[in-house]
């Protein structure tokens, strides 16, 4: 029998068994591996096939069937079945598929990748805190350790990798960073780079990004692939002196949401290296205090095609808006949201939202990683 003569789902089927890093290298193997790794596996389906996943204080949820009238979705419980523990755990990020929790009842905070689709788990090595983190007891601390994390894939490398940002409850200004796959997390020095955490920590196209603490605050880049550090380019001058902003991902793009005098306002970072430029690409005009409850953009994810998600209700409702290119301030690029244009996606959903992310079925298996 010739590789021709052997079924095309079954030769699907044994690359998504495979680790990530082994599918990149079978892609050499020949054009027909090449091309079914690329139109097959999970990395490359992430941005045609992604729904959305809405994480609350009660559960989390997928939005992946709609009402057959209506078309509004219909969220479906991705822990219907599984253990409460992960309902209690934080959700740090998703990369195709496979969800990186944190358990911040314990120290540093534990983090275990899941795939609900399978009920595969992959519980990583506890971070190592001896000389790195600081005693204490508060309440606000033991509840933030999460906060702090980022989960990422290099498309480069294949590699997963889990990164700690150094922030104010460190006493040591390192990275720290764990590789799926590996044994154990490594140090990189990091001077200077303490973390604004109310800022966000995002992880956009293989590299983590966070804000710097201080008068002269900076967005840093951590390369999942190199694992250095650089400053990106500075925000726009019109954004010095803003009171409330943080980071999101826009179309796998990094950007910087503000919040000014009842407009919240998106800008993304185009290009790369010397070429990098923030462009002013959406507005939104919020409701005054007096006339609603306060609306948001969902966190780090907001945007659904041609919607924009928003968190209204007291933070329990989920707001569908269609934005329409508008010429706003001399800059064509920028695009309105406007009440108008405003649906229900999930109704009276349990518990208060607190995060969106990107999420695809996946059968990817953990358990190979296992090496501890």
């Amino acid at each position: 029998m010739s590789m021709e003569d052997i079924p095309t789902e079954l030769v699907v089927e044994i690359l998504l068994r495979l680790p990530w890093t082994s599918r990149r290298r079978v892609r050499l193997v020949c054009r027909s591996w090449r091309d079914l790794v690329h139109q097959r596996t999970t990395e490359m389906q992430q941005c045609r096939d992604a729904v959305p996943l809405v994480v609350t204080t009660e559960s989390t949820y997928v939005l992946d069937d709609q009402e057959p009238e209506t078309g509004i979705p219909r969220p479906r419980d991705l822990w219907a079945g599984h253990t409460d523990a992960y309902k209690r755990m934080m959700l740090v990020g998703v990369c195709n598929g496979v969800l990186c929790l944190c358990d911040d009842a314990k120290p540093g905070g534990a983090i275990t990748l899941v795939n609900p689709a399978t009920g595969d788990t992959l519980a990583l090595p506890p971070i190592p805190l001896h000389g790195l983190f600081r005693r204490h007891n508060s309440r606000r601390t033991d509840r933030s350790w999460h906060q702090a994390y980022s989960f990422g894939y290099h498309h480069g490398t294949g590699q997963y990798k889990v990164v700690h940002v150094p922030c104010f409850f460190k006493t040591k200004e390192t990275v720290q960073v764990f590789t799926v796959g590996e044994a154990s997390w490594r140090e990189v020095p990091a001077p200077n780079m303490k973390c604004r955490l109310d800022a966000g920590v995002v992880s956009v196209n293989g590299a983590s990004y966070w804000v710097t603490e201080g008068s002269q605050e900076k967005i840093m880049s951590f390369d999942l692939k190199s694992e250095r550090m650089k400053p990106t380019k500075p925000l726009p001058p019109v954004l010095s002196g803003t009171p409330v902003g943080h980071l999101t991902e826009v179309h796998r793009r990094l950007s910087f949401v503000v919040v000014d005098n009842y407009a919240v306002k998106v800008w993304i970072l185009e290009g790369t290296g010397k070429e990098q430029t923030w462009i002013y690409q959406y507005i939104l005009i919020v409701h005054y205090p007096s006339l609603g409850p306060k609306q948001q953009l969902t966190r780090p994810n907001f945007i659904l095609g041609e919607h924009v998600l928003i968190v209204g209700g007291q933070g329990r409702k989920l707001y569908r808006y269609l934005h329409k290119p508008v010429n706003y301030e001399t800059r064509s690029e920028c695009k309105a949201v406007h009440n108008c244009f405003q649906s229900v996606v999930v109704p009276d959903i349990r518990g208060h939202i607190y995060g969106t992310f990107a999420y695809i079925k996946t059968t990817e298996v953990l358990s190979v990683y296992r090496l501890w």
